[in-house]
């Protein structure tokens, strides 16, 4: 079962990676982010990813990275780091 744990946790750390990559490859990402570090989240600091999403007409996804790199800004990792230790599953939408 051990074993079965391991390969779980490898597969979402690859699927982290992987989201981060095609939230990053999004034409207007570096746009919405700004806009959602100068708007956004001086107006609600702790808003949920759903709820970004919504507001701002953006997949959850992004919400989730985005959110996520705004708060944590050592979290994500570039396509040459080491994947993050963070999963999907960590993140409360």
């Amino acid at each position: 079962m051990a074993q079965d744990q391991g390969r779980v946790s490898l597969q979402r750390d690859e699927l982290w990676r992987l989201l981060v990559e095609a939230v990053h490859a999004l034409p207007l990402y570096n746009q919405r982010k700004h806009y959602v570090q100068e708007v956004m989240l001086k107006e609600k600091p702790e808003i949920s990813a759903k709820e970004l999403a919504v507001q701002v007409d953006i997949p959850l996804g992004e919400a989730i990275v985005m959110l996520d790199e705004l708060r944590n800004p050592n979290s994500t990792t570039a396509p040459s780091e080491k994947p993050p230790t963070r999963t999907l599953l960590d993140f409360e939408t």
